[in-house]
């Protein structure tokens, strides 16, 4: 028999093989669905109507289900039916995960839709469906409204006609990001189920376009999948992103975007979420996508912005000021509010004065014009930068430097050098900044303005705070992950920086996600202008938030430019350490050979340094590329020589983790019972210093140990503590390993239905994480389940 499939939750459906069966109308279906409500419990035949009636429906029933009817079994007068594989049981599994979202994406509807006479068994499974609704945060995502939006009626009008996908574009400073915000706020009520929003950076100029799969996490996050469960894959990302907003009413805000490419892995792929997209570019190749072009604001819409910033009275009294004012702006949105913003500032400042400043500042940028619209913009920019305190000023030309897409007030005060908080006051209130959600951001045209105007030596004394706040706070981050990360005396911070010190492992993680894309950017930096100290020891803080999150090929090329930041130095110490790391990611692509190169030259440096120690690491590694390549007696001579200097250097962590492995080898080898002394004691070492990661490789190993003594009890015991440890750790990959050998030991003791359950979780982690694994995981599956109907 096939892989028969029931689905519960929604329109009753049954597949085999992943092809749907026919069921017949009537009672037949009601009493299949009575039978799944109780799935593997005996139902009487009194319970489910006239007995001959009833009868003659289950042979219609079977009949129809074909190879499937194996599955509906008669016991004494009563029926079961034998379930193995259904849409309620993943759900229940995830639900019981705390993987909540997900779970939600299972549902296609309400429990039972088509089928009648089972109210209340499908009452009970809606109710299951809303207590874990109730779990799933709702996305909120969209910045706040403008206080002073005006004009637009007839796009905002045009944007409430239905169509899955539009694109706002026009020139930069048209109010695109505005009009879209605007709509967006206005248009939430109906969508119940959340807005998504991100800043796609498509035309920064101090920042590369964001990466689609950068953006697909942001929003993945903020529909319920926590990081530990994330997909490594791009295309598993986008599928589960689908997957989740497949059956949810949502706005989605893509702005800034570059270009099509961009969008597309965005875009949640059915009519019930509306998306808005705001670029330069019409997208025009991007399919089914109505586009909405701005123009400059007509004098009315103009008036009426301007009115919104200073009030009827100014407008009212000085209207050939008023018309000066548009025009020298250009109709554009982003200069009338910063000239906007500047009147406000300053009430005894007459409309007309504020006119000929403008027109003043506007002759002193001409000679920089090149037929860009936006000169306009620039001259607002510099009479609103005239006004500013000297503090806010500073901090205006360094935030154009800073490489990341956002900044926090810490940042920000590390950067200036002092206390930025009142700065960034004083630059909001000039419309030069906008705050959402405690991130301090420029327009892409500021933040090139504010760049023409740093100079030289005030720019690289600020970077070089940059540079030392995000290594600080980075190390301070890394320092509480739960790992021996052998941390090293870091640069001396230069006078000034106030890095952000998180208080524990959970925040540590938030930190690093919040902070990742300006991480990125600080360490290439911090190689770009030389700052060779920070620039390998800022990647190497990174290890283990990028190493966990699967971004090999990102930290693979910043290790590299680590690498000969390291070398410039003549630092040995460092270029052994990045070698050792470089050599991890290239283990990470099974490209072997060039791990083990990169390795040798770690041990090399190591060896002439003396550094027992760094040499004993590099050992351990080695033996572990050898492992992985099927030599298990050079592992096991590699992994002794770490062993012997471990102890030589006292290095008790460093040695639980190498008889760990140690262990591991001398089991595959055969010998089984050196080997369980060996992992026992390794595992007491691991508890001893809180070391839950390795701690659950270990127990994973004595487990296979007793498993091949025969103890399946036992063995059966030690993977259920490995996967727990596992869990503590966050260590996804590992737990559906140690799953699926889990679920083999439950075969082998004849439970199947613990085997189901185990290689179930085992198969949609393996999934998630887009590992190939997952395919003889399936396997297993449709052979227990074979196995099952047979019996």
């Amino acid at each position: 028999m096939g892989d028969v499939r029931f689905l519960l939750l929604g329109p009753l459906r049954v597949q085999v093989d992943g092809h749907e069966v026919p069921l017949p109308a009537g009672r037949g279906r009601t009493i299949l669905a009575t039978l799944l409500a109780n799935a593997g419990e005996i139902v009487p035949l009194d319970d489910l109507g006239d007995a001959s009636s009833t009868r003659k429906a289950v042979s219609r029933l079977r009949h129809a289900l074909g190879e499937a009817a194996s599955c509906l079994r008669t016991h004494g007068t009563g029926y079961l039916v034998h379930v193995t594989n259904s849409d309620l049981r993943d759900f229940r599994s995830l639900r019981d995960q705390g993987r909540h979202a997900e779970a939600l994406t299972l549902w296609r509807g309400k429990a039972f839709e088509d089928v009648g006479g089972v109210h209340d068994a499908a009452a009970r499974l809606d109710a299951e469906r809303e207590a874990v609704q109730a779990l799933v945060p709702v996305p909120r995502q969209l910045p706040g409204m403008l206080a002073q939006f005006a004009g637009r009626d007839r796009e905002l009008a045009a944007l409430t006609e239905p169509a899955p996908v539009t694109v706002v574009s026009g020139t930069a400073g048209i109010g695109k990001t505005a009009l879209a915000v605007q709509w967006c706020n206005e248009a939430a009520s109906r969508f119940p189920d959340g807005q998504l929003h991100v800043n796609l950076r498509g035309f920064d100029p101090a920042f590369e376009p964001m990466r689609p799969e950068y953006a697909l996490r942001g929003f993945l996050g903020m529909l319920g999948v926590p990081a530990a469960r994330m997909p490594a894959g791009h295309d598993d990302q986008v599928a589960l992103y689908r997957r989740l907003v497949a059956a949810r009413n949502l706005v989605v805000l893509l702005d800034n975007a570059r270009d099509a490419a961009q969008v597309r892995p965005l875009l949640p792929g059915h009519d019930g979420c509306a998306v808005v997209i705001t670029s330069r570019n019409r997208m025009r190749d991007l399919d089914g996508a109505r586009v909405l072009d701005l123009d400059v604001l007509t004098d009315t819409e103009a008036v009426g912005l301007l009115t919104e910033r200073v009030g009827a009275g100014p407008v009212t009294a000085e209207p050939a000021a008023v018309t000066r004012l548009i025009t020298l702006c250009g109709g554009l949105p982003l200069a009338l509010s910063i000239v906007g913003a500047r009147a406000a500032t300053d009430p005894h400042l007459s409309l007309g004065a504020l006119a000929d400043e403008l027109a003043n500042e506007q002759n002193t940028l001409d000679f920089l014009d090149t037929g860009d619209p936006t000169t306009s913009v620039r001259a607002a920019f510099s009479l609103s930068c005239t006004r500013l305190s000297t503090a806010a000023a500073t901090l205006f030309r360094l935030l154009g430097v800073h490489p990341g897409p956002d900044i926090s007030a810490a940042a920000a005060t590390s950067l200036a050098g002092s206390d930025a908080g009142t700065a960034l006051l004083e630059l909001a209130r000039a419309n030069l900044v906008t705050n959402s959600k405690d991130r301090y951001e420029l327009h892409d045209l500021v933040r090139a303005y504010a760049r023409e105007l740093a100079g030289q030596v005030e720019t690289r004394a600020a970077l070089h705070r940059a540079v030392d706040h995000y290594l600080h706070s980075a190390h301070h981050a890394d320092s509480l992950l739960g790992e021996d990360r052998r941390h090293f005396t870091i640069a001396a911070a230069q006078p000034g920086v106030s890095p952000e010190l998180v208080a524990d492992e959970e925040q540590a993680w938030q930190w690093f996600e919040t902070e990742n894309q300006v991480l990125i950017a600080m360490s290439a930096l911090a190689a770009a202008e030389r700052f060779d100290v920070q620039a390998w020891q800022l990647p190497w803080c990174l290890h283990l938030y990028f190493d966990r999150e699967a971004r090999w090929r990102e930290w693979n090329a910043l290790l590299t430019t680590a690498l000969q930041a390291a070398q410039r130095l003549g630092d040995d110490d460092a270029v052994a350490r990045m070698h050792h790391l470089v050599a991890h990611t290239w283990f990470r692509f099974t490209d072997f050979d060039r791990c083990t190169a990169h390795l040798r030259s770690a041990l090399k440096i190591y060896e002439q340094q003396g550094n027992k120690s760094g040499a004993a690491r590099v050992h351990r590694s080695i033996s572990t590329v050898f492992e992985r390549q099927g030599s298990l007696e050079a592992s096991t001579h590699h992994i002794r020589l770490a062993m012997a200097l471990f102890t030589e250097v006292d290095d008790r962590m460093g040695l639980a983790n190498a008889m760990g492995d140690l262990g591991w080898y001398l089991g595959v080898l055969g010998h089984h019972e050196e080997a369980l002394r060996t992992c026992r004691d390794a595992r007491d070492l691991h508890r001893e210093h809180g070391n839950r990661f390795a701690e659950a490789e270990t127990l994973d190993s004595i487990a296979y140990n007793l498993r091949a003594l025969g103890d399946l009890t036992g063995a059966a015991h030690h993977y259920d503590l490995s996967v727990a440890a596992a869990r503590a750790s966050g260590n996804r990959y590992g737990i559906a390993v140690t799953l699926v050998s889990l679920g083999e030991v439950h075969e082998e003791m004849g439970d199947g239905q613990a085997a189901h359950r185990a290689w179930t979780e085992a198969l949609q982690t393996f999934e998630d994480l887009g590992q190939p694994d997952a395919d003889a995981v399936r396997a297993k599956l449709t052979a227990l389940s074979a196995a099952s109907s047979s019996g």
